[in-house]
């Protein structure tokens, strides 16, 4: 099920994540610029926008990945997709539960407290928590998995891809520095191409229908979903 990808391939995840943002530029702008808005109202909240914020980029990563994937497929990428799992009962438990991840790795780095220490763990919190959460979206959505499979296999796609994975990484890191110079403004372009992105490395790494390249043509029937493991 899970793929061995070359390193390079976090570049081509990022050149599909351009192409994704080249199509439904204005939409995912959009989607990004609502994410960012929601997540400066939770940060006034104190520990319950701390507990919510994860939550809600969980359902906003589901949307928009769910809008790609629909683009991938030849169909059309809406900002109604934005929150649309919330209204997919199928899924929303188990996107849910993925969500818990993130609010349990936020509680646990807060209770660290300061200090390199406190620093380093919290990396490590934060990386697994990434490395346990970034495919088992894609996983439910699209592989019609349970949450706890979907994390498991999240998992071990990112073991399976380490040199893409940090390769990949790094480069994010080095584009949120440079996007954040203008007053934060280049995020309103980073951040979708980041969910491109995404989708497309999700779609590398399990074998799903990737960005424009496989986009029907009009009339041609769109490929159907891979097959749940």
């Amino acid at each position: 099920m899970v793929r061995s990808v070359d390193p390079a391939a976090g570049i081509e995840w990022l050149k599909g994540g351009w192409a994704a943002f080249k199509v439904g530029g204005t939409t995912l702008i959009g989607m990004g610029l609502t994410l960012m808005v929601l997540a400066i109202v939770l940060s006034f909240l104190g520990i319950v926008g701390r507990i919510l914020l994860p939550i809600v980029m969980t359902f906003g990563y589901a949307g928009i990945l769910k809008g790609l994937r629909a683009h991938a497929a030849g169909g059309e990428l809406r900002y109604d997709h934005l929150f649309s799992v919330l209204k997919d009962q199928d899924k929303l438990v188990h996107i849910a539960i993925v969500a818990l991840v993130p609010v349990l790795g936020s509680i646990l780095s807060a209770a660290l407290g300061d200090g390199f220490f406190a620093w380093i763990v919290g990396f490590a919190i934060s990386l697994t928590v990434t490395a346990l959460t970034y495919f088992a979206v894609p996983l439910v959505l699209f592989r019609q998995q349970d949450a706890m499979k979907a994390l498991e296999w999240s998992l071990r796609g990112v073991l399976a891809n380490v040199p893409a994975v940090v390769v990949y990484w790094l480069i994010c890191v080095v584009l949120f520095i440079v996007a954040v110079i203008p007053i934060g403004l280049g995020l309103l372009v980073l951040i979708p191409v980041l969910m491109g992105a995404a989708y497309e490395a999700y779609a590398e790494v399990y074998g799903d229908v990737e960005l424009a390249q496989n986009a029907p043509t009009p009339g041609e029937e769109p490929p159907p979903p891979p097959p749940a493991a």
